[in-house]
């Protein structure tokens, strides 16, 4: 198995390159000849850096740029704009997504002449710029045609009211008058008598007549047989809410004529260069519309509708299609299943075919990249409040894409739901923390147009209380679930602006200036984790045809969850893409990825051609795994029973047996002792040599782990730590790698082709600690005055919360402790050190011992080595503590975040260290 995977690599290194990269950046191979070869046959347009190199990269401080903040534009003077940028630039950061929608005059000659102004001044610095694709949120508004141009291109959705009426009836009339609604331009489509079950449940048993064609003078006559009688009057109606009807090939004509052609007809010499695409946000099928949850009645559901999607389900479902209507609404027996399904494959199909298929090849017929996400909040990402399939949604894009907004995702809820500014007002643990990054990292392994991109909207409508702490853990919780391209939210010249946090504000942002360090370190990361080969040890499949059928189901957060905690990585698979999976060595291969394992969540029923699919892996000789129950029901026959019997590759396990299963048979990379249940891991590969991401993901205890990996068999290995972007040598003698992990803390381990000349790898252990002694005095700074205009100093101040109630709870700013640090004991020896240990911090420190920077932190452990600074008496310190804004602003969005005590608290502590004897 490794041998192939290994070979696998070394073939993508020769024969994969990128259409476009997005940092630009040159690259190049090892192999001279081939190098050579191929680039004389026209073939060679980029080159992969391998593990080393890109190490190398990283430790020069040359890594790639994989960050395009959101850049709000309000119409600004030039020198404004131009600044922000500049500001975009000193973070670390080589792109830029301009924010279209608060600028008012979208697409008219002011946009033109920002957008050439940022253009020109990002050509001269090196930058990038993206645009977001629509003046409105979310897309789909098309800067306002449908309502001012095109009306007929809205959305339209079916309804249906209905009335129950007893049988037999014979010459009977019901009023048709006054259940369409005027005002709401209603048109009859049809009207359907069906049977309802007599047990109270209002499911129907799938006896229906079709009245449309009887219906005169306003009443429906009706002449009913024996039984309980449904009769739905269902209208078409269009959905005057200002957005283009997303599975109509008009809605992707909308917005390139009005506003992709406009751009390039403006700004066409900046395509492919400077200007490298185009960003769209949210755009969705249709809002407040959803099957019914495991077949409960939806009061009042709405399904989108046009001629194409009559079609499709025609062609899908067969003649019965119209007759059938109200199985979207109830439960009709021997219908539902089948009908649900082909509804929602015509209507996220035509999505995917109408709108982002074609917005993403007008792009690359230009030279530029389509990018953005969906909605995917709370598992709606596989229903009509999205695209209708997460991965049909974005497989016209040239990355996969998601956002984590709005509290979606806080550092310690990992087991606890949290309250969030949403319209579903609690964030799903189970989606968030296990799910939902995994979708993005998935996709872009799985569909090779997506060459391993995956692209984050991150920390948008957090708060100002949302710190560089919580950014931190918010970016590792992406990484190592393969993220390698980010979009912060956000850059805004006006302060205050809405939904915050921004990042610079006008110098009002005492956090911008340890930003730079979160933005380095995500670059240094992404950078290693793109353009090589990911592994997983098994495949979950994508639940959506399960949840469509309107059966019991499973969400595919079940196993994500019960795999991410027991150590073994995944990939989520659609069905799409399992039916045109290889099989080589009985594994599962898509892309550059080799699943062992197929784990199909509980499914009372699948479609035959899923079905079909399971089997024909299972033959090849890949395990395949249902959980908790075998799906015996198929969409298309469901009145007969599916068998797989004699099948040696299908097995059932209780969901809780899974880990201990695909351990016992050998599904898996590594194996942590201890308690591991906050250790996340990625294993990515380039070349043969292996890199290992490893962070914890708690919060308040330390990971103390034995590690063993499939790619090591002991020897020599490099730990680098990304964050300080320090790398070292490092040897074991067996398979086993003792790490110690804190909170907030991430390590990468490289085996394989490995750089020389790395200084030796040391774990210390502490021998002595002492108090020292100090008189500090406190300097209050607004961040824009610092360092010349304190707002507050205060001698002999003690070390405490500087926000407590009596102290200066609405004070956002620097907080500068400078003054004398006294210590009498011993210096360490020539191979010891000395730790300055803050204690608590409120959030970011930077340290200054006798005139030199010794560092800064801005998560825990708050602590500095300052071996060479330190000396025995009198030292002249300065701690420069960075709060956020949250309690200067008080904002919405802040709200919802526990806001963490401000300045220094300590204790502080001087630790005299020596080697560990290992």
């Amino acid at each position: 198995m490794r041998l192939i995977r290994v070979s696998q690599s070394i073939r993508n290194y020769f024969i994969r390159f990128e259409r476009q990269t997005i940092d630009g950046a040159l690259t190049f191979g090892y192999n001279v000849f081939v190098k050579i070869t191929l680039a004389a046959a026209g073939v060679l347009k980029g080159w992969s850096l391998d593990l080393k190199e890109k190490l190398m990269r990283a430790l020069s401080g040359n890594s790639g740029n994989h960050i395009l903040p959101f850049f709000w534009q309000h119409g600004e003077d030039d020198p404004v704009l131009i600044d922000e940028l500049h500001r975009i630039y000193d973070s670390g950061i080589r792109a830029v997504c301009v924010e279209s929608r608060p600028h008012d005059g979208f697409v008219t000659d002011e946009w033109w002449d920002d957008m050439k102004l940022l253009l020109n001044e990002c050509e001269r610095l090196g930058m990038e710029m993206w645009i977001l694709d629509d003046k409105y949120f979310p897309t789909g508004f098309c800067n306002g045609a449908i309502t001012k141009k095109y009306p007929e291109r809205c959305k339209r959705a079916l309804i249906e009211r209905h009335v129950d009426v007893c049988g037999p009836i014979a010459d009977g009339a019901v009023i048709l008058d006054g259940w369409a609604e005027e005002k709401a331009e209603d048109e009859l489509f049809a009207v359907i008598a069906c049977r309802a079950e007599e047990d109270g449940t209002q499911d129907l048993t799938g006896e229906c007549i079709d009245l449309t064609d009887s219906v005169a003078d306003g009443l429906v006559p009706v002449d009913l047989p024996w039984g309980m009688w449904r009769i739905f009057f269902i209208f078409e109606r269009p959905e005057r809410d200002g957005r283009v009807d997303f599975t109509n090939p008009v809605s992707a004509e909308t917005m390139i004529t009005e506003i992709y052609e406009p751009h390039y007809q403006h700004l066409g010499r900046y395509f492919g260069k400077t200007f490298r695409g185009f960003f769209s946000d949210e755009p969705f099928i249709m809002d407040y519309s959803a099957l019914p949850v495991r077949g409960a009645y939806k009061p009042h559901g709405k399904y989108p509708w046009n001629v194409y999607i009559e079609s499709e389900l025609a062609e899908r479902y067969g003649n019965n299609w119209r007759l059938h209507l109200p199985a979207l609404w109830f439960t009709m027996k021997g219908v539902s299943p089948r009908y649900r399904v082909a509804y929602m494959d015509s209507a996220s199909t035509l999505y995917s075919r109408n709108f982002c298929q074609r917005v993403g090849d007008w792009c690359r017929d230009h030279g530029v990249q389509y990018i953005g996400h969906i909605v995917e909040d709370n598992n709606i990402h596989s229903t009509l409040n999205s695209g209708g399939h997460y991965f049909r949604s974005l497989d016209g894009q040239d990355m996969a894409g998601i956002d984590v907004v709005l509290h979606q995702i806080v550092p310690g809820m990992t087991n606890h739901p949290n309250a969030c500014n949403c319209w579903y007002d609690i964030a799903d643990p189970d989606f968030f923390h296990f799910s939902l990054a995994k979708l993005a990292s998935s996709h872009s392994h799985i569909q090779p147009e997506k060459h391993g991109r995956a692209l984050c909207e991150i920390y948008g409508a957090y708060g100002f209380a949302e710190g560089l702490k919580m950014m931190k853990w918010l970016t590792d919780h992406m990484l190592v679930r393969g993220l390698n391209y980010f979009v912060p939210h956000a850059f805004s010249p006006k302060f205050p602006d809405e939904v915050p946090p921004h990042f610079y504000c006008g110098g009002h942002n005492p956090l911008y200036r340890n930003f730079r360090l979160i933005m380095e370190y995500m670059n240094r990361v992404s950078d290693i984790l793109s353009d090589g080969v990911h592994h997983a040890s098994c495949a979950v499949l994508y639940h959506a045809e399960a949840e469509w059928s309107g059966g019991d189901y499973m969400y595919f957060y079940t196993p994500a969850r019960l795999l991410t905690e027991g150590n073994i990585d995944f990939d989520v698979i659609s069905a799409d893409y399992l039916s045109v999976a290889e099989i080589k060595d009985s594994c599962l291969c898509l892309g550059d990825e080799m699943y062992t394992c197929l784990v199909v969540p509980q499914a009372e029923f699948l479609p035959e051609s899923v079905i079909d699919s399971i089997r024909r892996v299972a033959s090849a000789g890949v395990e395949v795994v249902f959980l908790d129950r075998i799906t015996e029901k198929s969409t298309d026959h469901p009145s007969q029973r599916v068998s797989f019997d004699g099948m040696k590759h299908i097995h059932t396990l209780p969901s809780d047996n899974l880990v201990l299963w695909m351990r016992k048979h050998g599904m898996y990379d590594i194996t942590a002792s201890g308690n591991a249940q906050y250790l996340r891991f990625y294993h990515y590969s380039h070349c043969g040599s292996d890199v290992y991401m490893l962070t914890n993901e708690g919060v308040r205890e330390d990971i103390v782990t034995g590690l063993t990996f499939s790619s090591f068999n002991g020897g020599d290995y490099v730990l680098y730590r990304p964050f300080e972007n320090r790398a070292f040598a490092a040897h074991s003698s067996g398979r086993s790698i003792h790490l110690t992990l804190k909170p907030y803390e991430s390590v990468m381990l490289f085996f394989g082709d490995l750089p020389e000349d790395l200084p030796k790898y040391v774990e210390y252990e502490s021998i002595s600690e002492s108090a020292p002694e100090l008189n500090l005095t406190l300097s209050l700074f607004d961040a824009e005055q610092y360092p010349d205009s304190p707002r507050k100093v205060i001698p002999d101040a003690p070390l405490t919360n500087v926000s407590a109630p009596g102290m200066f709870p609405h004070f956002g700013g620097y907080m500068e402790y400078s003054g004398h640090l006294e210590y009498s004991g011993e210096l360490p020896a020539d191979n010891g050190r000395c730790i300055l240990d803050l204690g608590r911090v409120g959030e970011s420190a930077e340290v200054v011992l006798n005139g030199e920077s010794v560092g800064v932190r801005i998560f825990p452990p708050y602590t500095f080595d300052i071996t060479h600074q330190l000396r025995r008496g009198t030292n002249e310190l300065t701690v420069t503590v960075a709060n956020h804004l949250g309690y200067e602003q008080r904002d919405l969005c802040s709200k919802y975040l526990a806001l963490e005590p401000s300045g220094l608290m300590g204790p502080v502590r001087i630790l005299t260290e020596v080697p560990k004897e290992i």
